[in-house]
């Protein structure tokens, strides 16, 4: 009887043994057809990638000759605008040098005409003759050697006045105004406004037709 019990028993976990290695073994195929299903898909995206790679190699160049231009293009263009730049300020320069040389040769040109002479006598500074100096103009026969502030004399022997002195009229004080040993001769002894420590005599001759022009301008100290 417990012989029959004991052969039931050991039979029955002769059952369950082969269960549990049959799963054991159904769990091992799973795991190996698992890796080996991953393995293999990995592989197969990693060649397709590189057949697509292989097959489309214009496609790349394209990219790099694209890219490649478009660096080209950006440099041509730089360049461009550099070069652009540079001409610009050269013109410039150009022209900056051509109107320095031609106030430089005017102002020679009228200094090589003036005859300056310094301390000339007690004082007076500087003595100025400039054969360019012209008559100012005239609407009148002969002067009226009146010497009547606000005539028509009296303002054009101011014009010649400024013409020699360099200040205009409008903003000229008027110290002196008179004969200077002749109808056709006058003296002028004038300052800017606002400035009478800068004093200027000037001597002004009458042309027939032309009317007032200086004649000499002193630079009093």
């Amino acid at each position: 009887m417990n012989n029959n019990r004991s052969s039931r028993h050991e039979n029955k976990e002769k059952k369950v043994n082969r269960l549990y290695n049959l799963l054991i073994a159904v769990v091992a195929v799973l795991i190996v057809f698992v890796g080996g299903t991953m393995i293999l898909g990995n592989k197969d995206k990693s060649d397709n990638q590189a057949e697509t790679t292989q097959n489309n190699p214009q496609t790349n160049d394209q990219k790099t000759d694209k890219t490649a231009k478009k660096d080209d293009d950006s440099s041509k263009d730089d360049q461009a605008t550099e070069d652009q730049a540079t001409d610009d300020q050269s013109s410039e320069d150009d022209q900056s040098s051509e109107d320095d040389q031609a106030t430089d040769e005017e102002s020679t040109d009228s200094d090589s005409q003036a005859e300056v002479e310094k301390n000339p006598e007690p004082g007076v500074a500087e003595r100025k003759v400039d054969p360019s100096w012209d008559s100012v103009g005239t609407s009148q026969d002969a002067p009226a050697a009146t010497y009547k502030k606000g005539s028509t004399d009296w303002n054009e022997m101011l014009k010649a006045v400024g013409e020699g002195s360099g200040i205009s009229p409008s903003n000229m004080t008027v110290w002196r105004l008179g004969n200077n040993g002749g109808v056709g001769k006058a003296v002028a002894t004038v300052s800017p406004k606002g400035n009478s420590s800068t004093k200027y005599r000037v001597q002004i001759e009458w042309v027939d037709g032309e009317g007032w022009k200086p004649a000499v301008v002193d630079k009093l100290q």
